[in-house]
């Protein structure tokens, strides 16, 4: 997502980035007669609540950050059930940017007495049902608070990916004509797709996209990345490209993938028309001289634009 702040929310996310925060976990909560837990913090405008979130401390695991700060925040306590979303937000404000990301959990209690700890933080806090929930989200955007608006949409989002819960499975040969045509419907020409390792997305039983990796000499390639227009503007893609990496860092799976040819992990590459989709999955854009051969040679007629990326496990 991108969201433009005011000079103030600005200011707010750089005290966060100076103190090495770059995220939150934000805490979907179900109490136990179907209605949402929210909290509203003392600089909020009168009838303004959202869901809890907050940040994991350094070396906190991230389970536990979130089980702490819903405690913190609603006074209750909580199982969670689901993740259900990975946000990357980029907040500008002027001609700056900042990069934030936003955990979100699908979470439920058998509490049903909202009595928040921290109350330096919040100032109220509420049950609403999914109807007022769904309202509250036009309320978030309608403040002008690009804070605020981000929040709406997040609650936006976090609400859809509950009631469509993304599923993934191993592709199959009655598939391999299905992908096909998605191939060929989205303009996609994949080398060597017969020896590719495939995977579908589901959505209610209903093929949502796919993804593969091919094994080269040189690299391991991720390729043909599709998704049903019913679906786009989802995250489906951002979620089956980590889908996929997580995949290959299995040194079980990737020895089935590379056949013992590639094992390292800084192995895995793409080629793309468009690179900035896929920098907020790890990937980086990397010099054309240092993009592996069997990659080069893809690069001829309208490819020969694309630029050449290689995944980094981690994040600098």
């Amino acid at each position: 997502m991108t969201q433009e702040f005011n000079e103030a929310g600005w200011n707010l996310v750089q005290k966060s980035l100076a103190q090495k925060r770059t995220h939150d976990v934000t805490m979907l909560i179900e109490g136990p007669d179907g209605r949402f837990a929210l909290m509203s913090k003392h600089s909020y405008p009168p009838g303004i609540f959202r869901s809890p979130s907050g940040g994991v401390h350094p070396g906190e695991d991230i389970a536990a950050g979130a089980l702490r700060e819903a405690k913190e925040e609603t006074g209750l306590n909580i199982e969670l059930k689901r993740f259900l979303l990975h946000i990357t937000l980029d907040i500008s404000f002027k001609d700056e940017i900042a990069t934030w990301d936003s955990y979100v959990f699908y979470a439920t209690t058998r509490d049903t007495h909202l009595k928040p700890t921290d109350l330096k933080e919040v100032k109220d806090t509420q049950w609403a049902g999914r109807e007022h929930l769904i309202s509250m989200v036009t309320m978030l955007k309608e403040t002008g608070n690009g804070g605020l608006i981000y929040r709406g949409e997040l609650t936006a989002a976090s609400l859809w990916a509950l009631d469509n819960p993304l599923a993934f499975r191993e592709a199959t040969a009655r598939d391999m004509p299905g992908i096909a045509h998605s191939l060929i419907a989205n303009k996609l020409a994949v080398s060597q797709a017969e020896h590719t390792y495939w995977w579908i997305a589901e959505i209610q039983g209903l093929t949502s996209g796919t993804v593969g990796l091919t094994p080269h000499e040189d690299c391991t390639e991720l390729t043909g990345l599709t998704v049903d227009p019913l679906f786009r503007g989802r995250g489906l893609g951002h979620a089956m490209v980590e889908y996929a990496c997580d995949q290959w860092f299995s040194p079980l799976k990737r020895r089935k993938l590379t056949e013992g040819k590639v094992i390292l992990n800084d192995k895995l590459w793409l080629t793309t028309s468009t690179p900035g989709y896929f920098l907020p999955v790890n990937f980086i854009l990397t010099d054309p001289l240092l993009l592996p051969k069997s990659l080069k040679d893809q690069l001829t007629g309208f490819r020969s634009k694309w630029q050449g990326m290689r995944y980094q496990m981690y994040k600098l």
